[in-house]
């Protein structure tokens, strides 16, 4: 999963990447952004429909280029969109 976001950020720098996608693979990118070990993400639970924001940010400074800005925000949207989940990269470029 690591490999596919920084290939996304570095494919479309200075654009936000929108993507769709199970709980799963949105743990797995809160891992990237917090640098925790894999397992350690599955401490978070991921919400039908909720969003997650975790933002690239470029230049010099504490950690390793992440700032997660929000988990499991609720949506709002339509009863018929409430079964999926997004997590939303914000990638300045």
């Amino acid at each position: 999963m690591s490999r596919a976001i920084h290939r996304l950020v570095e494919t479309h720098p200075g654009r936000d990447i929108i993507a769709v996608s199970h709980g799963g693979t949105i743990r797995a990118a809160l891992a990237l952004a917090l640098d925790l070990h894999p397992e350690a993400a599955l401490a978070f639970t991921i919400e039908n429909c909720s969003i997650t924001r975790i933002d690239r940010i470029d230049g010099p400074g504490m950690g390793h280029g992440w700032r997660v800005a929000r988990v499991n925000q609720p949506p709002r949207v339509s009863r018929d969109v409430r079964a999926r989940k997004a997590l939303v990269i914000h990638n300045p470029g």
